[in-house]
Formats: structure tokens, C-alpha cells, sequence
């Protein structure tokens, strides 16, 4: 059987070469490309940027050389790669970026960047990007093109098929019953639309994704002998199987009191999600940890944060690898880490009223030319309409 490498010398055996280059960084495998065609061709290989995916991945959970990427800026918005250390280091500035000021990053998976931009149209834009590498890709436009009363995005990874997707959940309008659900495929460039669960958005936050699944807050209406309340709990869409499964919110989150509110952020540490909870006004938050993922009975409230001074209460973007909190604060829009235990504060010197954080694992996504291929594919299996 031919090896998944087979361009390999036989001087250089394919475990041998695994095994050294998966351990490097992109930018010392950018100069082995210049040393010899072999290497180049080696390098470009689909199997070779998955295993450097997958090795590069696991070194970002057991190290401590962690990536932050932060996009902020008043004016221009600025992008870099910061290192997850006491001082936030800058570790690289990006400068290739393919869009403009008007972009939202959706998320990041795999030294994938996601992008969304609305225009002044009724259809989004989204871009796939990898500013390491830069190179990026324009998707095709979705199945479903009008202007939502209410959108939420998910950007992730499905193991099984090497395959990254893209999930959109719109609401057309308040009064509509149900929302429209499309997946997109990377590996076959195409949309599809699926068949929507019964819950409704809660949010139009961006999807969190933790464990080859996107999460959202969602809720159903409740009647209750001609009361109407709503209850919330969180939807995941699994990104391997295409199906959507439910998680309960802990009991005290599932009926929110007037003017209180709550998002996901993922919790690396565990591999698992965590709730914030903000109080009336802003004017404190409790957050949730789920640490055991996907058991209901292992929610725990780890933290509870006062306001910074006169100030309502940071936005929380993440966790820290020492635990501490990553905020925005909310007036002067401000970068900071927050110890949750003693409060202490760190600043960055970092601020902008586009501010977005999260952990980023360099990598050769988008290299090889499997894209191109898959754009010149028979879609109609992929791209119908399922049963709804």
C-alpha cells in the first residue's frame, strides 16, 4: 500500500519526518520549504497538515506556550498574536488580513479564522482566513439570503471528515415561529439547509466551540395555564455528526431574573464551557463552570465578580492558562486579566472598541490546494435541502 507521504525519499523514512517536523512551528517549516522541492511538496501534503495540526494542538493543551490572537483598535483595526505570559507579550504582529474594518470574527479553530461581514446588502460575506500562512478563501453565498431579525454563527471542526463548517441559525422576524438552519462544508464548498430544532435564538452572540461542537444559548416559550415564560438552556451542534443536542443550564440560569442576561465562553482547561451571568444593570456576574462536559450535575459556580470601580462589569472574553479572566472593560474599553480570586489587576496597555480575544494554535491550514479541487465537485448530494 502506498504511504499517506509517498513522495518521501527513501533516505528519510515518513515516521522519522513526522515525528521532527510536526514538533516545528510554521515559520521554521516555511524555511525547510526553500531548503528542497522534497520538503516543499512534503510540507504541502493534506496528511502532513493534519498531523501538524493535531501535534501542534495537543502541545497547546499540555504547555504553557499559548496563543493568544487580539484584534482591537479605535480607528484601524490592529491584529496580533500575543503570548499567554505575565507581560501578554506581543508574539507576532499580522499583517495580512483580507477584509476590511467592518468585519466580525466569528471564531478560530486550528489557525482558521472565521470571518462574517453583513455589508449594506441582504446577504453576509464570510471568509476563511489564515493570516499565518495568508492565504483565504471568499465562501459562496448561503442558501438563505435576507436581511434576519436575529443571527448567530458557529465556525468549527469535524475530526472524522478532516472537514471544517460553518453554522447559521437566523430568525427572519419576531413573530416567526421557527429559524432557518444552513451548514456550510469546507471540504465541499457548499451550503446546505437543514432541518431546524424547536428552540429559539436567545442571542445574537457568535457560537462557542469546545469538543467538535458549537454551542448557543437558546429557549422555548412555556405556557403556563395561559402565563407565557421562557426557558433557557444551551443547544450544541455537533460538527461530526451534524446533529443538534441539548444541555441543561443549571436550575437557577434556566428562568433568568428582568434585565439579568447570560453567554458561553469555552473553558480550555477542562475542554468544556463556562456560563457568565450578569446581574441586573451589570452591576456584578457569576460564572458557571461545567466540569465534567455534557453532566448536567457537575455545573458549579466558581466565581463571583464585583464591578472595576464606578464602571458596570467587564465583558469576560476567556480564561488565562494561570485562571485568571481576560476582560473588556466596559466605559474605556480597555484589555485587562483579572485574578478572580484576589481581583488583582493586570493592563495590557491594549484597548479599542473592537476588541476580540481568543486562543489561537498556529497552523498550515489552507496550504495544500484541496480547496481548489473540492470548488470543481459534483455538490448536488451535499447541497439539497433535508427533510424539514
Amino acid at each position: 500500500m502506498m504511504s499517506k507521504l509517498a513522495m518521501f525519499p527513501y533516505y528519510f523514512p515518513e515516521e522519522i519526518f513526522l515525528e521532527i517536523f510536526c514538533k516545528l512551528p510554521v515559520k521554521s517549516l516555511g524555511k525547510c520549504m526553500c531548503v528542497s522541492k522534497a520538503w516543499n511538496s512534503l510540507i504541502k501534503n493534506p496528511y502532513f497538515i493534519s498531523s501538524h495540526v493535531s501535534h501542534q494542538s495537543k502541545l497547546h493543551r499540555t504547555n504553557d506556550n499559548n496563543l493568544f490572537f487580539v484584534m482591537t483598535g479605535r480607528h484601524e483595526v490592529e491584529y496580533s498574536l500575543h503570548s499567554d505570559d505575565q507581560e501578554f507579550r506581543k508574539y507576532a504582529q499580522l499583517e495580512y488580513m483580507p477584509f476590511d474594518n467592518h468585519h466580525s470574527i466569528v471564531g478560530a479553530c486550528n489557525g482558521l479564522l472565521c470571518l462574517m461581514d453583513f455589508q449594506f446588502s441582504f446577504d453576509s460575506i464570510f471568509i476563511l482566513c489564515n493570516p499565518i500562512i495568508r492565504k483565504s478563501i471568499t465562501l459562496p453565498k448561503p442558501c438563505l439570503s435576507s436581511l434576519p431579525y436575529k443571527i448567530s454563527v458557529g465556525f468549527g471542526f469535524d475530526s472524522a471528515q478532516n472537514d471544517y463548517k460553518l453554522l447559521k441559525i437566523t430568525k427572519k422576524g419576531v413573530l416567526d415561529k421557527y429559524v432557518e438552519v444552513e451548514l456550510y462544508s469546507l471540504k465541499r464548498n457548499c451550503w446546505k439547509i437543514l432541518a431546524p430544532p424547536k428552540y429559539d435564538l436567545y442571542s445574537d452572540d457568535f457560537m462557542v466551540y469546545v469538543n467538535e461542537t458549537v454551542h448557543w444559548i437558546a429557549y422555548e416559550r412555556v405556557n403556563n395555564e395561559g402565563s407565557y415564560s421562557c426557558k433557557l438552556l444551551i443547544l450544541g451542534f455537533d460538527m461530526r455528526d451534524d446533529v443538534f443536542k441539548e444541555i441543561m443550564l443549571p436550575e437557577r440560569l434556566r428562568n433568568l431574573p428582568h434585565q439579568s442576561e447570560i453567554y458561553i465562553i469555552p473553558y480550555d482547561e477542562l475542554s468544556s464551557i463556562a456560563v457568565i451571568e450578569l446581574g441586573s444593570l451589570h452591576a456584578e456576574c457569576d460564572i458557571w463552570v461545567m466540569k465534567k462536559y455534557g453532566v448536567v450535575e457537575t455545573w458549579t459556580k466558581m466565581y463571583s465578580l464585583g464591578k472595576l470601580g464606578t464602571e458596570p462589569m467587564p465583558r469576560v472574553l476567556g480564561f488565562r492558562k494561570n485562571g485568571d479572566l481576560m476582560l473588556r472593560t466596559y466605559n474605556n474599553l480597555r484589555l485587562v486579566s483579572r485574578d478572580p480570586e484576589s481581583h488583582e489587576i493586570d493592563y495590557f496597555g491594549i484597548q479599542g472598541r473592537r476588541t476580540y480575544v481568543c486562543n489561537y494554535t498556529e497552523s498550515l491550514v489552507l496550504l495544500d490546494r484541496v480547496i481548489d479541487d473540492a470548488m470543481t465537485e459534483n455538490r448536488a448530494n451535499y447541497a439539497g435541502n433535508a427533510n424539514r
